[in-house]
């Protein structure tokens, strides 16, 4: 114990190991795509059911995906995304409980010590991550709340274009309704 050295365990069960040797260090980053792929569809449906009525008049959004009436999102398909995105969450979940402690980091360098060499079959061998995986993740993070703060200015200019649209309608019709009054008032 009074080495420092780390001990790597080995998985105690066939699906331990299937998981470490297999779906860990040949499709981690895959699965974890999917997640953000079904978080980007989360978001979407549920930012389109949160516009309401509005999201039945935007040409972007497909038909099949609103209410019966045409008018809102579908509620079906908000729980379908939520459904999606909590078993997509379930499996980076499991994922994760079975990725080692030292997965992607560089064991620490021991003075006066030379580390063995790795034996054969051992986990040191089967994954390889890149020192720079960090900044990269970082700087794809920063691009994306770029994009999100974007796309959030964006709807807020189409609320904020469709609250004037309402008040000049407003407008119109108080205009027409006095016209009307006047109308009426000349006639009779």
């Amino acid at each position: 114990m009074a080495s420092g050295k780390v001990v790597h365990e080995q998985p105690k069960t066939a699906f331990g190991r299937f998981m470490v040797y297999t779906v860990v260090s040949k499709y981690a980053n895959n699965i974890q795509g999917f997640v953000y792929m079904g978080a980007a569809i989360l978001i979407i449906i549920v930012g389109l059911r949160g516009l309401g009525e509005l999201a039945g008049q935007l040409s972007a959004v497909p038909k099949f995906l609103l209410d019966h009436e045409g008018v809102k999102i579908d509620p079906n398909w908000v729980m379908i995304a939520l459904f999606l995105e909590f078993f997509l969450l379930m499996i980076l979940a499991v994922v994760t409980f079975f990725t080692p402690e030292e997965y992607g980091h560089t064991p620490p360098e021991e003075s006066g010590h030379s580390e063995p060499a790795p034996q054969q079959g051992s986990f040191n061998n089967v994954i390889s991550v890149p020192k720079n995986l960090s900044a990269d993740l970082k700087a794809e993070l920063e691009s994306l709340q770029r994009v999100a703060d974007d796309q959030i200015k964006v709807v807020n200019n189409v609320i904020d274009q469709y609250n004037a649209l309402n008040k000049k309608i407003t407008v119109i019709q108080q205009q027409s309704l006095q016209a009307l009054s006047d109308l009426k008032t000349k006639i009779s």
